[in-house]
C-alpha cells in the first residue's frame, strides 16, 4: 500500500458544511477570524468578546465569528483510450494507476472524499468510482488499472464527465496525453468549466526523443491499430521532435485560458512534482 502523499491547495472557498482542510464561505469552528456579531445571532457565549462589547454603540454584547475550514471532493478523470497503453521508460498505464493510489491516499488524509471517472470512445461504458472516504478504494482502483487490458478507440467518452461529478464544485485532475484533436479537448474543458481542472499530461519521452537517426522504423496508432513503415533520417526526426514541442506549447496555452497551468510527467509519477505544482 503507497502511503506517499501529495499536497494540494485551491484558490477558492469550498461550500461544504463538513469539516475540512480548505478555507471554506461556512461559519464555525475555525481558526481564521471572520467578524464581530450580536450575542444573538450568534449564541456561543464562549466567543465572548469584551472590547468589542464596550465599543458597540447599541451597547450589545458582542461575539467573535470565524471561518470554518471544509472538505472538497478530489475526482481523477483520466483517458482511457489505447494510446494510453503505451510504455517506453515508463507505463503510463502504471503511472496512472500510481497517481491514483497517492491521491486517494492524500485525499483521505486530507478530509477530502475521493472519486474516478475513466472514460475511453462514446461506445465503451465509463469506470466510476463514486467520491468517497474509503482509503481502499484508490488501491483496489489502482490494481484494476494495472490489469486492464481493453481499452478504447478515442476519448470522445470525456465528453460525459463532467455529469459524473455531483453537483459541489471539485478539484479534478484531467489525466490524459491529449493525444486528441484540440477541438474535442476545447469541448471537454468547457463541460467541465464549473470545477477547478488541473491538467496533467502523461507523456514519454521515447514518444520523440528516443529516435533513431538512420533506420527503419515502424509507427503504431494505438487507436486505430494502423502502423507504417518510416525511413528514419535527422531531417524526419527533427521534425517530429518539433511536433511534439508545438503540441506542448499548444497545450499550455489551451490550458492557461482556462484558469490553470498544465502539469507535465513524462519520468513516471513523482509525488514531489505535484505537490511543488501547487505550492510554488
Amino acid at each position: 500500500m503507497n502511503s506517499r502523499e501529495i499536497h494540494y491547495k485551491v484558490p477558492w472557498r469550498a461550500r461544504s458544511t463538513y469539516p475540512g482542510h480548505h478555507l471554506s464561505q461556512q461559519k464555525g469552528a475555525g481558526l481564521q477570524f471572520r467578524n464581530h456579531v450580536a450575542l444573538i445571532d450568534a449564541p456561543d457565549p464562549r466567543r465572548f468578546d469584551v472590547h468589542a462589547s464596550l465599543r458597540d454603540p447599541f451597547e450589545q454584547i458582542r461575539v467573535r465569528v470565524y471561518q470554518q475550514t471544509s472538505s472538497i471532493p478530489i475526482y481523477i478523470v483520466a483517458d482511457l483510450s489505447a494510446s494510453m497503453a503505451f510504455v517506453g521508460d515508463d507505463s503510463k498505464i502504471e503511472t496512472l494507476a500510481d497517481f491514483i493510489e497517492c491521491l486517494s491516499y492524500s485525499a483521505y488524509r486530507t478530509g477530502d472524499k475521493f472519486g474516478f471517472v475513466g472514460c475511453a470512445d462514446k461506445h465503451t461504458e465509463p469506470l466510476v468510482t463514486t467520491a468517497t472516504l474509503n482509503q481502499v478504494t484508490g488501491f483496489e482502483l489502482a490494481q484494476e488499472l494495472r490489469q486492464r487490458t481493453a481499452l478504447g478507440k478515442n476519448s470522445n467518452g470525456f465528453l460525459g464527465a463532467a455529469d459524473l461529478l455531483g453537483s459541489r464544485r471539485a478539484l479534478v485532475f484531467l489525466v490524459s496525453d491529449f493525444h486528441l484533436p484540440s477541438s474535442l479537448l476545447e469541448k471537454i474543458l468547457q463541460t467541465l468549466a464549473f470545477h477547478d481542472v488541473v491538467p496533467v499530461i502523461l507523456w514519454d519521452r521515447k514518444e520523440y526523443e528516443d529516435l533513431p537517426n538512420f533506420g527503419i522504423a515502424r509507427v503504431v496508432d494505438r487507436e486505430t491499430n494502423k502502423s507504417r513503415l518510416l525511413f528514419m533520417r535527422p531531417g524526419l526526426k527533427n521534425r517530429i521532435q518539433k511536433a511534439f514541442a508545438d503540441r506542448r506549447e499548444a497545450l499550455f496555452t489551451l490550458f492557461r485560458q482556462y484558469g490553470r497551468i498544465p502539469l507535465l510527467l513524462q519520468d513516471g509519477f513523482n509525488p514531489d512534482e505535484i505537490t511543488r505544482y501547487f505550492f510554488e
